[in-house]
């Protein structure tokens, strides 16, 4: 959520000023998904992803959604090649 879209009176209540704004944009999926719950209870959680659906954002967690290439996504799949052991289950 940028900072001329959301209203000055509830910065300080929006999870993504008050932790670490990186956890948003992480690459681990675990820390995706704990951005994800931070977003659970954000006041303007569902303007916060029609902003970021409506921008087409690249990446990022936005309104408790995990975007990617301008599209919401379920869960990011950490990179590089599944394992083995993995891909038989």
């Amino acid at each position: 959520m940028s900072v001329q879209t959301c209203p000055q009176r509830l910065l300080p209540a929006v999870p993504c000023h008050e932790a670490d704004p990186d956890l948003w944009f992480a690459e681990s999926p675990s820390e995706l998904e704990r951005a994800k719950a931070l977003c659970a209870d954000c006041p303007i959680r569902s303007l916060c992803l029609d902003e970021a659906l409506e921008r087409q954002e690249p990446w990022g967690v936005w309104g408790g959604e995990i975007i990617e290439r301008g599209t919401i996504v379920a869960r990011k799949r950490p990179r590089g090649r599944p394992r083995k052991d993995a891909q038989a289950a």
